[in-house]
């Protein structure tokens, strides 16, 4: 891994567990095993240029993961289901740690930094775009868009929840909630 790509892979994980304002640059370097110098080498804006390039990876990885289920999965409910699951997986195998990079990183970011809410917005309306075109092809809700937007938003406050209780089933809640309502209004037995 390149010294970029270290210090990327460390600010997107420090991101994801203390948010924008909880990390700084000292401690990205430190733990990325990099300098000063190369670390305003790859990001002469400092912090916030290196925070925008981490949520933009994390933001990548995570659309090409909704991706990945949505084209493997039989219908826009087991996805989302599926989705739902490996977040609260990884939330609590992180020891309720992790939860979103951009939600955490967006909520404290504060007004002055204007790039890293561009860059959640970017990585929010990418995954908004999956969810909402697979729910059309399904044709299982009359809005797509605004049911992709409920998606979002709920499986994103589960996870708040969960990480605040240090329990997965908020997100296994809501998954089942929004998901049997799909279920039943296509005739497929909620699960």
């Amino acid at each position: 891994m390149s010294t970029r790509e270290r210090l990327v892979a460390v600010a997107a994980d420090l991101l994801q567990r203390r948010g924008y304002a909880g990390v700084g640059v000292s401690e990205i370097i430190e733990a990325s095993g990099a300098t000063k110098g190369s670390m305003y080498f790859h990001f002469p804006g400092g912090k916030e240029e290196l925070a925008v390039e981490a949520l933009r990876d994390r933001a990548t990885q995570i659309a090409r993961l909704i991706e990945h289920l949505l084209s493997s999965s039989p219908d826009a409910a087991t996805a989302v289901a599926a989705f739902a699951a490996v977040l609260a997986a990884r939330l609590e195998d992180s020891d309720f740690q992790r939860g979103c990079a951009l939600a955490t990183a967006v909520l404290d970011a504060g007004t002055e930094h204007d790039a890293v809410r561009v860059a959640v917005r970017s990585g929010y309306d990418r995954w908004l775009e999956l969810l909402e075109q697979r729910m059309a092809d399904d044709g299982v809700v009359d809005d797509p868009a605004a049911e992709a937007v409920l998606v979002l938003s709920a499986l994103e406050g589960a996870l708040i929840l969960a990480r605040a209780q240090r329990d997965p089933r908020p997100v296994h809640t809501v998954s089942r909630s929004i998901t049997s309502r799909w279920r039943t209004a296509s005739g497929t037995p909620p699960r």
